[in-house]
């Protein structure tokens, strides 16, 4: 379930960076790049569980959970990112 969030995540963030929100001030590409990362290591992670023999999703409570704390705390880091980016902006144009 973390894969499928993620990379839903990851779609629906592409698409609003190509869309809406593609000036620099936003930085959607970090948020984009951040559920792309996580999606690349879910696939390798059930890469790996079908190589020991399980299943590549795993629809658990447990990895859906996961997967949306995952999607929670990219979009808290990029809301910091975004905050801490502003601040230096506002020091520098003070001085």
């Amino acid at each position: 379930m973390c894969l499928i969030l993620t990379a839903v995540a990851a779609a629906i963030s592409a698409v609003l960076w190509f869309t809406v929100f593609h000036d620099e001030k936003y930085n959607f590409q970090f948020l984009t790049l951040m559920y792309l990362g996580a999606t690349l290591m879910w696939s390798v992670d059930g890469i790996f569980s079908v190589i020991e023999g399980e299943g590549f999703f795993d629809l658990s409570v447990d990895d859906a959970k996961l997967g949306v704390l995952v999607v929670i705390l990219g979009v808290v880091l990029w809301a910091v990112t975004l905050i801490v980016r502003n601040v230096k902006t506002k020091s520098v144009k003070a001085l």
